[in-house]
């Protein structure tokens, strides 16, 4: 899940994996497009509803119900955590967290993928990767 700011560089707020969710709740909320882009990396299913459908879907569904919160809550605690790691750590912290907690995202996302999503240049992610190597 990425934005474009304006000089066409791509920022990437998150990654997912099978079963995990992702969505824009400002955009669900607001009905308003979202800033944000997903593009699937690998062949993948994709479940596309409309904001009416999603509330009755819920309210005649408590298994779907309770599901959609119970993603919420992981999507939600994720976040917390990543926007306090990402405002609170170096660099190599953040590298260090990302194996750290998620070792899968090393092995299933490209090195310029990563290294957007920690808010890196692909030169900087190169040299902490070559450094932590070293140890």
């Amino acid at each position: 899940m990425f934005s474009v700011d304006d000089s066409g560089h791509e920022h990437i707020v998150r990654f997912g994996l099978e079963s995990w969710w992702l969505q824009d709740p400002e955009s669900f909320i607001s009905l308003t497009p979202s800033r944000y882009n997903i593009e699937m990396l690998e062949d993948s299913e994709l479940l596309v509803i409309s904001v009416a459908d999603a509330y009755e879907l819920r309210d005649k569904s408590r298994i779907f119900d309770l599901t959609i919160k119970a993603m919420d809550r992981q999507a939600s605690s994720a976040t917390q955590k990543r926007i306090h790691t990402a405002i609170s750590m170096t660099a190599e912290e953040r590298y260090e967290e990302l194996t750290n907690t998620y070792p899968q995202f090393l092995q299933r996302f490209p090195q310029n993928m990563i290294a957007s999503y920690l808010g890196l240049s692909p030169e900087t992610l190169s040299r902490i990767r070559k450094n932590s190597m070293s140890k």
